[in-house]
């Protein structure tokens, strides 16, 4: 992963394709450099007093290199001697940029003295670049800053390093640009640079961005008693949740806290999942920017849940989540897990630049006094979100319906041939147990909101609940897990809580949760309930309630064979791969009941799908996308969706499926987090993508792996999923 100097840094050419010197992307769209690296590349003189629509080759030789853009002249000061801001030109690119090219941060400060700094330049003879180090000195009479070079090898600042950003070590941003090096007194080892403050007086363009910054950095600097906090920064890497983020990071810093964010923190070549994860539990606060993109984003969603996860079980209920919604108005739709581990958190909204010395000075506060005010379930709804093909897919489907939106709902979901119509008549058999398996993403969830939807079109009581949103701390202890699952099905059937009236600690957990089904739920409401558990394969991962939880549905299933009162009760429990505790047969659910195990999409299906899209294609192109993908459900939805849009060709995105950079990206990136959270199925994975041929693991190992979706089961061996899973991991062998 490229470092922000890194990934900004670019190098400018003459008309006969010679390196001239640098600049640096200081907007999406703007690239600073000096005025005489500009000339020099157009063959004009230094001092022109004029250029109307000018263009300039350049490319981003740490991320893309030779891969040429063109920039046009926007932005104009001449070098003149006689001018406080001169030598300064900006550009405006007119090409796409390539994928990982981020704008770095500008930073300011009365007190450089004694700074480090690096800085990229690209001097006579050294087209690909070096890099030299240094100090920074202080400012001089024309406005300029000296730099030194403190060291005994190596190089320093001379021509070619002109308009280079000066990466300032201690205030993680850009100081200023080097414009010109010491070269009458070569004993002298200095060199100048135009400081940051000095570019934004000049371009005025620029000083929307500075502007947050430099009233953050007023502000004064609070701590709570005698200790910092350490915030955690999840943002997306594009504008303006960047710039945004990188705003915030300043401010934090500058108020004698500890920040992170990843593209500024993670060095080229550290393991990222690692220190995103040592992070997480280190911090104090999770500072969420949450645009309409990152809502639908399966890692910010996993940052979220480890979050949420973390905070569950310290005793400190930390890391604080402060979610700030980024032009994304507060009664927007979320994905339901999202929407779930959010909807009783204070959640601010960015709708301008002119928010962000605010939400500043609000999250200050609250770093300073060391809480954050949580706020009720109904004061914070949100709409249940939508699919449409004007939006991305969405990573986490929701479990109910939407009332009076069915239709809209149904757009692209795709009917798997007897399978709907087997559930729809075992929903309404009294006492009925329907059983979905299929690993993540492939529909369970879809299938059963459809199934309540049934149910409730048959004067039934429709109720759906997902262990994935419940407290870490209930799992491990029977007595919580029981309780909270009573409390929760009250809720969802809006009656009154009376646990306290059933729950007799003369009796055991499972003797008092039998009693409020059966003597309160099930007899206060005067309708069969279909009670759907999504997600239960959570329960799996704790020994000393799973046992009890899953024979207590079975004990219950069983009870409607002979009692009129559990005939009203109908399950459908949802679960991602086989289950492998220990269970007695004759309590378990899973050997009971009606069992769907949701097949991946055939060609037939994926081309309805396309169908759907507005894609008429031939079958030669569904069969290319599903040699990468398979039938997976979300990955098909996820490129038909691109391709749609015509953001990318079926081409292309077969070239860079595989890769960080691709439309799924987010999806593997998730994948290999998770991964990484557990070493033995990391190792397990690594050797599975090292063979062309099946291998035998561990039986436990080989669940958990199908369970995420990553492998397929063949007897006793196991191979990767798709040729997706299998060229990603494959190249990332030496990372697993």
């Amino acid at each position: 992963m490229a470092t922000p100097l890194e990934s900004s840094v670019v190098r400018i050419y003459s008309n006969n394709g010679k390196v001239v010197g640098a600049g640096f992307l200081v907007t999406p769209k703007y690239i600073l450099t000096c005025a005489h690296v500009v000339a020099d590349a157009l063959g004009i003189a230094r001092n022109t007093a004029e250029i109307i629509n000018a263009e300039v080759r350049l490319d981003f030789p740490l991320l893309a290199a030779k891969e040429f853009l063109t920039a046009r002249v926007v932005f104009w000061r001449p070098v003149n001697p006689n001018e406080f801001a001169e030598d300064i030109a900006g550009l405006e690119l007119e090409s796409s940029l390539p994928g990982a090219a981020h704008p770095a941060r500008l930073v300011a400060s009365e007190e450089l003295w004694g700074h480090s700094f690096r800085v990229l330049g690209f001097p006579k003879n050294q087209p690909n670049g070096v890099w030299a180090t240094g100090q920074i000195r202080a400012g001089l009479a024309n406005g300029w800053v000296q730099l030194e070079d403190v060291k005994q090898q190596g190089y320093a600042l001379e021509p070619g390093f002109s308009g280079a950003p000066i990466w300032d070590e201690q205030l993680q941003g850009v100081a200023g640009i080097a414009v010109a090096a010491e070269m009458e007194r070569t004993a002298a080892k200095a060199a100048f640079i135009i400081p940051t403050q000095v570019l934004i007086t000049a371009w005025s363009d620029l000083v929307e961005q500075a502007l947050s910054l430099e009233k953050m950095q007023q502000q004064p600097k609070v701590k709570r008693a005698n200790d910092s906090a350490r915030v955690f920064i999840s943002y997306r890497s594009q504008d303006p949740d960047l710039t945004l983020a990188q705003q915030f990071y300043e401010a934090i810093k500058a108020a004698g806290h500890e920040a992170f964010m990843a593209g500024e923190s993670i060095r080229l070549g550290e393991n990222w999942p690692e220190r995103i994860d040592r992070e997480l539990e280190q911090s104090d606060y999770f500072l969420l920017l949450l645009s309409p993109k990152s809502a639908t984003s399966e890692m910010v969603t996993e940052e979220v849940r480890r979050a949420k996860q973390l905070q569950d079980l310290n005793p400190e209920k930390k890391p604080i989540i402060l979610p700030i919604r980024v032009n994304f108005p507060l009664d927007s739709p979320l994905n339901y897990d999202l929407r779930g581990y959010l909807q009783r958190i204070q959640q601010r909204e960015w709708k301008s630049s002119a928010d962000t010395v605010k939400i500043s000075q609000e999250i200050l506060t609250i770093l300073a006094e060391g809480h954050e005010a949580s706020y009720t379930e109904d004061e914070l709804t949100t709409a249940v979100a939508v699919e449409n093909l004007e939006e991305p897919p969405l990573p986490v489907a929701e479990p109910e319906l939407p009332e009076g939106q069915v239709d809209m709902a149904s757009a692209f979901y795709i009917e798997r041939p007897l399978i709907e119509e087997h559930c729809y008549e075992a929903i309404l058999k009294p006492g009925s147990l329907i059983r979905i398996k299929a690993p993540r993403q492939m529909g369970k969830t879809s299938l059963m909101a459809r199934i309540l939807h049934q149910a409730s079109q048959q004067n039934s009581l429709a109720v759906s609940l997902s262990f994935q949103l419940a407290d870490s701390k209930v799992f491990p202890d029977l007595d919580k897990f029981l309780r909270w699952f009573c409390a929760s099905v009250t809720r969802k059937l809006r009656i009154p809580n009376r646990l306290a009236d059933y729950w007799d600690e003369i009796f055991g957990s499972k003797d008092n949760c039998t009693a409020y089904f059966e003597e309160y739920l099930l007899a206060e409401i005067d309708q069969p309930l279909a009670l759907g558990l999504d997600e239960v394969d959570l329960v799996y991962q704790h020994p000393e309630i799973a046992a009890d939880f899953f024979g207590l549905l079975r004990a219950w299933h069983e009870d409607a064979k002979n009692r009129d009162i559990w005939k009203k009760l109908r399950l459908v429990v949802v679960h991602s791969t086989e289950v492998y505790i220990p269970m007695n047969i004759n309590q378990s659910p899973f050997n009971v009941g009606l069992s769907i195990e949701l097949p991946e999409f055939n060609a037939e299906q994926a081309q309805d799908l396309a169908r759907r899209h507005g894609l008429n294609w031939r079958s030669s192109e569904i069969e290319q996308l599903m040699n990468m993908v398979g039938g997976h459900p979300y990955l098909v939805r996820v490129a038909l969706y691109r391709i749609a849009r015509q953001e990318i060709a079926l081409e292309q995105l077969l070239q860079v499926a595989p890769t960080d950079a691709g439309p799924f990206g987010d999806h593997l990136h998730r994948h290999w987090w998770n991964l990484k959270q557990h070493p033995e199925l990391a190792r397990a994975m690594k050797q599975i993508v090292a063979k062309n041929t099946p291998i035998q693991l561990e039986p436990i190992e080989a669940f958990k792996l199908k369970s995420m979706g990553l492998v397929e089961l063949e007897n006793n061996y196991v191979i990767p999923r798709f040729n997706l899973y299998r060229q990603y991991f494959r190249d990332r062998a030496a990372s697993l």
